[in-house]
């Protein structure tokens, strides 16, 4: 069994595999079979597995340990008490030893060749030009073949996440793979008593400095359950006001062309609601708000929003931990 690694690890430590596939996992025996064995079929060898238990108190850790003696290529289990899959994904990234780093849900499986075809895209990217890129990203399909989303505008497209999904349009959950080093450059904030954070923020912050190589190739079939987070969303966002609290600021101290009016004053609403789920005042608010127009704007949607809440809350019989340990930097 692993154990939490120790803090420390630099961006440049030695790649000695094309990638690194993690699998957050918790309480989820029943299912991690399909995750699996997608990897044993895969038709490309140069590649580690690294799951991180997120505190399981089923069957989770034998049945990988079995795993882990049956199959040809290295996997690494690390336990660790349950904090969320940003931690998880946090810890994941210290132990990697891959090029590219790929997350792979433990409900979820890889198509046969995903690996290689991922491979060779980063191979075609120049190497003069390979560091300005993050990585290559996808599309996931339903087992139907359906693909989750829309398509990007071309089937080969050199952008960012920003653009791409702000000015372009695209939506729904892609699948790709990132450099391993910059992901430990940028590692999900993480706040006192919660283990949630919106995806995208890391993807925001990369699309600032790096490229990213688009294809319109299916990587992945999912598979959505009640206990997965897209099916709890209300409740997920409830239970950690703080992280998206700290999402939206980053949304509206942004400066990019990419977002709208409308997505600024969304933006705005949004860091109004959360903030008031983190007990910040009124006038804390506006100081650090940027725009102290949009703010006083956004201030009825966003309060009646926060009232909302509440009230659907007390329905659903959701309670939290008043958040207490804001730092000063939040306020």
């Amino acid at each position: 069994m692993g154990s939490e690694v120790e803090e420390g690890v630099v961006s440049h430590l030695a790649a000695n595999f094309a990638f690194s596939v993690f699998i957050p996992t918790y309480n989820r025996a029943h299912l991690l079979n399909q995750a699996f064995k997608s990897l044993e079929r895969q038709s490309f060898g140069d590649f580690e597995v690294i799951i991180i238990d997120d505190g399981s108190t089923d069957e989770t850790a034998q049945l990988i340990q079995g795993w882990k003696e049956s199959v040809s290529f290295p996997v690494k289990y690390c336990f660790q008490q349950n904090q969320g899959k940003i931690a998880a994904h946090n810890t994941a990234i210290k132990l990697a030893r891959g090029q590219l780093f790929v997350s792979l849900d433990s409900d979820d499986t890889l198509l046969l060749d995903t690996l290689e075809r991922i491979w060779a895209h980063w191979l075609s990217i120049p190497d003069a030009e390979r560091e300005q890129y993050s990585g290559v990203e996808g599309h996931t399909a339903f087992a139907d073949g359906e693909v989750c989303g829309s398509l990007f505008p071309k089937d080969r497209l050199v952008s960012n996440f920003l653009e791409v999904h702000y000015k372009l349009g695209v939506w729904g959950d892609k699948k790709g793979a990132i450099r391993s080093d910059l992901l430990r450059q940028y590692p999900y904030p993480r706040f006192p008593g919660e283990k949630h954070i919106r995806d995208s923020i890391l993807w925001e912050d990369l699309a600032e400095n790096y490229k990213c190589l688009y294809v319109n190739e299916v990587f992945q079939e999912i598979e959505q359950h009640a206990d997965g987070l897209t099916a709890n969303i209300f409740k997920v966002r409830m239970l950690n006001p703080q992280g998206f609290r700290h999402y939206y600021l980053r949304d509206i101290m942004r400066i990019t062309p990419y977002f709208s009016l409308k997505h600024h004053l969304d933006s705005y609403h949004r860091y109004i609601r959360f903030s008031l789920h983190c007990n910040i005042g009124l006038f804390n608010q506006l100081k650090v708000a940027p725009s102290k127009l949009k703010w006083l704007s956004m201030l009825p949607k966003g309060y009646l929003k926060w009232l909302s809440d509440l009230l659907r809350m007390r329905r659903m019989n959701i309670k939290r931990n008043n958040p207490s340990n804001i730092t000063k930097e939040m306020v």
